[in-house]
């Protein structure tokens, strides 16, 4: 007989069903006459669901990702295509400074510099072109180019100034390390003296009485 079977023998308990949980069973104590001492109620608790424990968010490889993405950014090779994509200047070469190029490599190589050049201006302006957008043209891009040259070059500066501080910095590391262990070595011969010298004065004695 189960321990909640003899309590209900005894008439200790009776069984009160919980309608509002299923299959619940809540154990009270039956109402005492007036001077009787109380009976401690008797609860029959459910189960305690297990506490669910989240593991800590491992930043460790978002860390090392981050930095491989920071590094490929930065060293990342563009072509001249890719920098007029990312300035909005990739445009129909017929709408552009190139266009002029075009025209001047169709004409003859031999032709006298001047006369290249007022030809070039001759198909220009025939082709509904005007001289002053392709100029206006080809400022554009050449500040935009300098632009990214200018980037380049001081991002260069700042990299190489921050590697030279942590290069500085470890070699400042490593002559400390250096110099620890040279006085670990002279610690370890002078220590290693003294006890070399008293076991063999032990030893010495020993032979003496043995």
């Amino acid at each position: 007989m189960t321990k909640k079977g003899i309590l209900e023998k005894l008439g200790l308990i009776e069984l009160v069903e919980d309608k509002k949980t299923e299959g619940e069973t809540i154990a009270v104590a039956p109402t005492q006459p007036e001077g009787e001492k109380k009976a401690e109620p008797i609860v029959v608790a459910s189960p305690i669901e297990k506490a669910e424990i989240k593991e800590p968010i491992q930043t460790g490889i978002e860390d090392k990702l981050d930095v491989l993405i920071e590094s490929y950014e930065k060293n990342k090779f563009l072509s001249i295509e890719e920098l007029y994509r990312n300035k909005n200047l990739d445009r129909d070469t017929k709408q552009t400074i190139f266009i002029a190029e075009v025209f001047m490599k169709a004409l003859p190589e031999n032709l006298p510099i001047d006369i290249k050049k007022k030809s070039a201006l001759n198909i220009i302006e025939a082709s509904g072109l005007k001289k002053e957008d392709l100029l206006n043209d080809a400022y554009i891009r050449i500040d935009a180019l300098n632009t990214v040259l200018e980037d380049v070059v001081n991002k260069t500066a700042e990299i190489k100034a921050k590697n030279d501080l942590s290069i500085k910095e470890l070699e400042e590391r490593i002559q400390m390390l250096k110099r620890s262990v040279e006085e670990r070595m002279a610690f370890e011969e002078k220590q290693s003296s003294i006890i070399e010298y008293e076991i063999q004065r032990i030893i010495n004695i020993v032979d003496g009485i043995k």
